[in-house]
């Protein structure tokens, strides 16, 4: 029996999803391969802004060192707002660059506000209370945010006993990003409005 073009168009859709599934897949697979040879590893510091919570949104960074000085670093772009991990990125480089270059530029791109360390036990607990605080809300956090968190390893880390709350003024508060089209915004209102129900969010576009 033919296919009617509603039918081509759907097992068209069914075959692009599954491929895009797939390349996810390979990709964290990929990223978990590139990390698991330097758990072993001490870590060297974990860095957070020190205006993360007043601001919303930044950059967290944990780091491993090796004894050939390498550090290995996974960066976390964190929104404690709303929307949990919007990126992730993992690299590798000496301790010079990593000091001279790197951790300057990051601290750069956020108008030269000082960073904090923080015990690892603190740094996962900040991050994971982001991402469910994020998932309670109806939002996915970055493709690889599976692959990357497991850079704490397995190793037991201690106890934090910080307390952080996420949200601003005790809500979700979305802010539309530089690079998120109208569409984009809308679909995440949309998705709070759902959640939380009106008059029980914010939002700046």
């Amino acid at each position: 029996m033919a296919l009617t073009e509603q039918q081509k168009q759907k097992k068209a859709k069914q075959k692009k999803n599954k491929r895009s599934t797939q390349t996810k897949s390979n990709s964290s697979q990929l990223l978990l391969e590139r990390i698991k040879p330097y758990l072993e590893h001490p870590f060297y510091e974990c860095l957070i802004p020190h205006n993360l919570f007043e601001s919303g949104i930044g950059n967290i960074l944990i780091t491993r060192v090796s004894p050939q000085g390498e550090v290995i670093v996974a960066s976390f772009i964190v929104d404690v707002f709303c929307l949990g991990i919007k990126k992730c990125l993992f690299k590798t480089m000496p301790i010079p660059e990593y000091e001279k270059v790197f951790k300057p530029g990051i601290v750069e791109s956020h108008g030269g506000y000082s960073f904090t360390k923080l015990k690892p036990a603190c740094a996962k607990k900040l991050i994971e209370g982001a991402v469910q605080y994020a998932q309670d809300l109806g939002f996915n956090s970055h493709k690889d945010y599976h692959a990357l968190k497991t850079m704490f390893g397995e190793e037991k880390l201690g106890r934090c006993w910080s307390r952080y709350r996420y949200g601003k003024d005790k809500m979700p508060y979305y802010v539309k990003g530089p690079n998120e089209s109208a569409a984009d915004a809308d679909k995440k209102i949309a998705t709070l409005q759902k959640s939380c129900g009106a008059g029980n969010y914010h939002f700046h576009l």
